[in-house]
C-alpha cells in the first residue's frame, strides 16, 4: 500500500503538455507506426540535448492530440526546453520534425502543435540514424533523475543476440533481455559477482539494478540512450563510452 501511495503521489505532482502532431502529405500510415515525443533541455548548444520526459504512441492517422507528462521540479528557469517529434515504422523513421518547438519559454506554454515532415529515401541515403543499441559500451550518467555521483560509472554492453554484461561499480552481471521495437525487458534478477563493495558503491549499484528491473522502453538520441518504464519516464541515462 506503501508504494501504491507513493506511486499516486508521483502521478498527482507531474504535469502534462498537450500536443498535437500533424503532417501535410495526405498519405495513410502503416499498422505498424509508432510516434515518439520527447521533451528536451537544449540549454547548452556544445553538448547533446538532454531527454526530460519522452512517450510513444500507436498513430493511425493525423492529427493526433498526445499528452506529455513531465516532472514540473526538474524544469530551471534559466534553461531552455523543447519538443521533437518522429513517426516510425519498425526500425524506418517516415516522418520527423525539423525544428525544436519551444516550451517553458516566456509564458507557460502548455499546447503545441508539432508539424512533420516526410523523410524520404534521399534523406535516409544522406543521413543514416542508429536506433540500434547492441555493440556499444554504454556508461551510466544518471539514475532514477539523479547524476552517477563517483568517478567510476556503471555500464552495460549487449550483444547481437540480446545478451547483456553489466558493471554495476562494483560487481558484474549477466543475463539476457528482451529487446523488440523499442521495448525491452530484463530478468527480475541478475547472475552476478558477490564483493563487499564500500557503501556509496553498493547504494549506487543497488539503484541502478532497481531501475533495470523496471525498464520498458528505450530513446536512443546520437551518442546518448533513455531506459524508460512503462509510462515513458526516464529511469536510466547513458552515454557511449570507449572500450
Amino acid at each position: 500500500m506503501a508504494q501504491a501511495a507513493t506511486s499516486s503521489s508521483a502521478e498527482a505532482d507531474s504535469k502534462s503538455i498537450e500536443i498535437t502532431v500533424s503532417y501535410r502529405e495526405r498519405i495513410a500510415l502503416p499498422p505498424d507506426a509508432q510516434l515518439d515525443v520527447q521533451l528536451l533541455d537544449v540549454s547548452r548548444a556544445e553538448m547533446a540535448a538532454k531527454l526530460l520526459a519522452s512517450k510513444r504512441f500507436a498513430i493511425a492517422g493525423v492529427p493526433m492530440a498526445v499528452s506529455l507528462s513531465y516532472d514540473p521540479k526538474i524544469i530551471d528557469k534559466r534553461s531552455r526546453y523543447a519538443l521533437v517529434a518522429v513517426i516510425w515504422s519498425g526500425e524506418d523513421l517516415i516522418f520527423r520534425s525539423t525544428q525544436l518547438y519551444r516550451v517553458f519559454d516566456g509564458a507557460d506554454m502548455r499546447q503545441v502543435d508539432i508539424l512533420l515532415t516526410m523523410w524520404t529515401k534521399d534523406d535516409r541515403i544522406a543521413t543514416a540514424i542508429p536506433r540500434s543499441i547492441s555493440g556499444i559500451l554504454w556508461g551510466v550518467t544518471e539514475v532514477a533523475g539523479k547524476p552517477w555521483s563517483n568517478d567510476d560509472p556503471a555500464t552495460l554492453a549487449i550483444d547481437d543476440e540480446m545478451n547483456f554484461s553489466i558493471f554495476g561499480g562494483c560487481n558484474r552481471f549477466t543475463g539476457q533481455l528482451i529487446l523488440s521495437k523499442g521495448q525491452i525487458s530484463f530478468p527480475g534478477s541478475f547472475a552476478g559477482t558477490l564483493m563487499a563493495c564500500p557503501d556509496q558503491a553498493e547504494g549506487l549499484e543497488r539503484s541502478f539494478l532497481e531501475a533495470l528491473r523496471r525498464v520498458s522502453g528505450y530513446v536512443r538520441y546520437g551518442a546518448g540512450l533513455v531506459m524508460t518504464d512503462v509510462n515513458g519516464n526516464a529511469l536510466v541515462h547513458f552515454e557511449e563510452r570507449l572500450e
